[in-house]
C-alpha cells in the first residue's frame, strides 16, 4: 500500500511537471505504467504534424495508431460521444474497457484483429479529460498480462483531475508562449524603434529598428549592462546627464500611472532623435513578460527628427514603372523639396516638372502628392527593415 500511494504521489507530480514545461510527458507514461502494472498508456492531443501520443516514445505501434487506426479505435469513438453528449458527467471519471466498448463487438472489431492484438492493447481502462474535445487516457494490457480490476480503475480516477489540469496548463501556458512569439514579431517589423523598458529602465525588449538607432555612435542613447556578466540585467540610459535624467523621469511616469511624455536626443553629430515615452498596454506587457502579472513597464518609441529616407531609384521603377527622371523627381519631392526647387536644381521649366509629377500620381495610383508621400515612406521603411 505505502508503494501504491508513493507511485500515485509520483505520478502526480510528474503531471504538473510535464503540464508546466519542466518535465516530459513520457515520464508521465511511464509512471501511469509502473502505478497501473500495464505496457501502455495513450493521451493523444492534435498537433500540427497529425495526432500524437504524449505518453509514449514514437515506436511502430504508435506511428501506425497515429497514421491509421486512431479513427478506428472503439474506445476513442466512444469517448468523444460521451464527451460531446454529457462532458461534465464524464469528465475525471474512469471506466474498464468492456464498460465502453461491449467485449465481443471490440474482439469482432478491425482495430483488434489488425492492431490492438499485435501490439499489447487486449484489455484496456479509460479515463476521460479534455478541453474543448476529448482527450482520454487509455492504459493497456496484453494478453498475457490479464485484465484490469477494480482497484485499477479506482487508481486512474484519482490521476483524472490531475491530468485534467496537466492539460490545461499545458494548453494556456502554449498560448502565451505563441502569443508572446506573435507580439515580439510584430514589433520586430515596424519601422519606427520600440523599446519596453520598467521602471528602473531594465530592458525587456527592444526592437531591430530601435537596436540600429541605439547602434549609431551618434544617438545619445546607450544600452549599459549591470551586474556580472552571467545574469546581468540590460538597461537603457542616455549619453547626457541631464538627458539620462528627464529619460528616467519619463520612464516613472509611464511606468506609476502617468502618461510618461516626449525628449528630443541630439546626438554628437548634431541629428536629433524623437523619444517619446508612453504606459505599455497591459496585454503588450504580459506578452513581453511572458507571463500575466508583473510590475508595470513603459513603451519607448524612438524615430529620428531630421532624416528623410527615400525607397531606392530602382525599387520606384520597377514597381510604378517610372522614367528615371521621374524617380529622381519623386525622390526630391519625399525628400521634402518643392516643385520650384526641384525644377531649379534639374534646370528644367516648372511645367516640366508638374508635368512629371502628374505622371508619377497616375503610375502610382495615389491621389495627392501626401498620398504618395505616405506610399513613400511605407517603401523606406520596408527597405529599412529588409534591406
Amino acid at each position: 500500500m505505502v508503494d501504491i500511494e508513493r507511485d500515485l504521489a509520483d505520478c502526480v507530480g510528474a503531471i504538473y511537471q510535464a503540464g508546466s514545461g519542466d518535465g516530459s510527458w513520457l515520464e508521465v507514461g511511464e509512471r501511469i505504467c509502473r502505478l497501473l502494472n500495464a505496457q501502455r498508456a495513450l493521451l493523444t492531443l492534435g498537433e500540427p504534424g497529425g495526432p500524437s501520443n504524449l505518453l509514449m516514445p514514437s515506436d511502430g505501434s504508435e506511428v501506425a495508431y497515429a497514421a491509421h487506426f486512431h479513427t478506428a479505435d472503439p474506445y476513442a469513438a466512444q469517448a468523444r460521444r460521451d464527451f460531446a453528449e454529457a462532458r461534465d458527467h464524464h469528465l475525471g471519471n474512469a471506466k474498464l474497457g468492456a464498460e465502453l466498448v461491449a467485449e465481443s463487438d471490440f474482439l469482432r472489431s478491425e482495430y483488434y484483429s489488425d492492431f490492438a492484438r499485435h501490439h499489447e492493447r487486449r484489455h484496456m481502462i479509460g479515463g476521460m479529460a479534455g478541453l474543448t474535445e476529448a482527450t482520454p487516457v487509455l492504459v493497456f494490457r496484453g494478453e498475457r498480462a490479464g485484465a484490469f480490476d477494480m482497484t485499477h480503475v479506482r487508481l486512474l480516477r484519482m490521476l483524472m483531475p490531475h491530468v485534467q489540469r496537466g492539460i490545461e496548463l499545458r494548453q494556456r501556458l502554449g498560448r502565451q508562449t505563441q502569443s508572446v512569439s506573435l507580439t515580439r514579431a510584430v514589433l520586430d517589423g515596424l519601422t519606427v524603434g520600440v523599446g519596453i523598458v520598467d521602471a528602473g529602465l531594465k530592458i525587456h525588449f527592444i526592437n531591430d529598428m530601435a537596436h540600429r538607432h541605439i547602434a549609431g555612435s551618434h544617438s545619445g542613447l546607450v544600452v549599459v549592462r549591470s551586474g556580472l556578466p552571467v545574469g546581468s540585467a540590460v538597461h537603457l540610459g542616455a549619453m547626457g546627464r541631464e538627458e539620462a535624467g528627464r529619460l528616467r523621469r519619463l520612464v516613472l511616469s509611464a511606468t506609476s500611472g502617468g502618461a510618461g511624455g516626449a525628449m528630443r536626443m541630439e546626438g554628437r553629430d548634431g541629428s536629433m532623435l524623437a523619444v517619446m515615452v508612453a504606459p505599455a498596454p497591459p496585454g503588450l506587457a504580459s506578452d513581453v513578460r511572458g507571463s500575466e502579472t508583473g510590475e508595470a513597464l513603459a513603451i519607448i518609441i524612438l524615430r529620428p527628427l531630421d532624416r528623410r529616407v527615400s525607397p531606392r531609384m530602382d525599387v520606384l521603377c520597377e514597381l510604378f514603372d517610372f522614367s528615371r527622371a521621374e524617380a529622381e523627381v519623386a525622390i526630391a519631392l519625399s525628400g521634402g523639396a518643392s516643385a520650384e526647387e526641384v525644377a531649379r536644381k534639374r534646370g528644367v521649366s516648372l511645367m516640366t516638372v508638374r508635368s512629371q509629377v502628374r505622371a508619377i500620381l497616375g503610375k502610382s495610383e495615389s491621389e495627392n502628392l501626401r498620398d504618395f508621400e505616405q506610399t513613400m515612406a511605407t517603401l523606406a521603411g520596408l527597405e529599412l527593415r529588409f534591406g
